[in-house]
């Protein structure tokens, strides 16, 4: 009997633009732009002190998508990306071989900030704090960690 394990590949990312997103277009006429997404966990640690941190992503768009993006976006934008990962590989000009991980997006939604967790759209100068993830009362998951 062949078990055939399913093949996933699903990204869903919220964050912030951390900078403008760089924007191209080929000599076909394609649109591509690519962007970089800051990720914040904010997760409260064994010594009872909240900790940050940060996971930055780098994203790519293309088509109409790309267009969008590099008219709506700029550093500092929350959004909700959705899309796979992809693994990209090219020649620097030194003859080096590079490679990299990115997110290929197929939705890009541009979300409004807000003055906090639990709090409405505010009139900009909202805080971009991710909401508080407490972990489950007496549970301690690095003593479950086999390794």
């Amino acid at each position: 009997m062949d078990i055939r394990m399913p093949s996933i590949n699903k990204v869903f990312l919220s964050g912030n633009l951390t900078a403008d997103p760089r924007t191209n277009i080929l000599e076909n006429g394609t649109h591509v732009a690519n962007f970089s997404v800051a990720s914040n966990q904010r997760y409260k640690g064994k010594d009872g002190e909240w900790h940050d941190k940060t996971c930055f992503v780098d994203v790519v768009t293309w088509r109409q998508l790309a267009e969008r993006v590099g008219s709506k976006l700029h550093k500092g934008s929350p959004v909700m990306i959705e899309g796979e990962l992809q693994f990209t590989q090219w020649s620097a000009q030194d003859g080096s071989k590079r490679s990299r991980i990115e997110i290929l997006a197929r939705s890009v939604q541009m979300l409004e900030k807000t003055g906090g967790f639990g709090a409405g759209p505010s009139q900009g100068g909202g805080s971009s704090e991710p909401p508080r993830r407490e972990e489950p009362q007496g549970s301690d998951y690095a003593d479950d960690i086999p390794f």
